[in-house]
């Protein structure tokens, strides 16, 4: 089966200050730590990118630049449809550190329809409101997603589609199958897999690199 990868790096960066994809991160921009991972990877490769920044950013001859959506799933949507593999690979490029392992394990889905790599939760979870603590959450069988996930093409793209018509936005990309009944599996994520959210992450990201 043929494999695409979909790197989304189309934010405009408002919690963050400015469009983190091009922060620098050991001398490089944020979504080139992805983009360099995946190059040999996989046979196809697309770059979801701000539609102003189309023709400023220069990438290897492989990889298609596609123009993002107002919210990320509509960026997403944006890259599926120009995705030609029968199995997607989707990546937040806000996260720089996943491995090669980690793409090549989520992109193996076996008998499912989709595929996560995710964390168990280890910490005590707490329910607040307005400053108190309501309860304590059980967090058995509860884990923190994360990205690269995989999925067969036309599933996802169906799982798209639907939501759009539903006016539904989900927070990652196996929300939507799980909404609609697909299976999606999950392998071990990494713990160094971190998301550059706020600046403080990127503190954080420098002393892992």
């Amino acid at each position: 089966m043929k494999r695409s990868v979909i790197l989304l790096a189309g934010g405009e960066g408002s919690r963050f200050g400015t469009k983190k994809q091009y922060i620098l991160l050991g001398g490089k921009p944020l979504y080139m730590h992805s983009l360099e991972k995946v190059l040999d990877l996989f046979e196809e490769v697309i770059l979801v990118l701000p539609e102003e920044d189309l023709q400023k950013i220069k990438v290897p001859p492989k990889v298609k630049k596609v123009a993002g959506g107002k919210e990320r799933q509509d960026s997403v949507l944006e890259g599926i449809l120009e995705a030609e593999g029968d199995i997607v690979i989707i990546h937040d490029c806000a996260r720089p550190f996943a491995s090669r392992e980690l793409f090549l394990k989520v992109s193996e889905l076996g008998d499912f329809e989709g595929k996560i790599c995710a964390l168990p939760v280890r910490d005590t979870l707490k329910q607040v409101s307005e400053g108190m603590v309501i309860k304590t959450i059980d967090r058995t069988g509860l884990w923190h997603s994360q990205t690269p996930q995989a999925f067969l093409r036309k599933v996802l793209l169906e799982c798209h589609f639907r939501a759009r018509g539903e006016g539904f936005f989900a927070t990652d990309d196996a929300m939507l199958l799980e909404r609609y009944g697909y299976r999606v599996g999950v392998v071990m994520g990494e713990p160094t897999n971190i998301k550059i959210t706020y600046p403080e992450d990127l503190a954080l990201a420098q002393r892992l690199l």
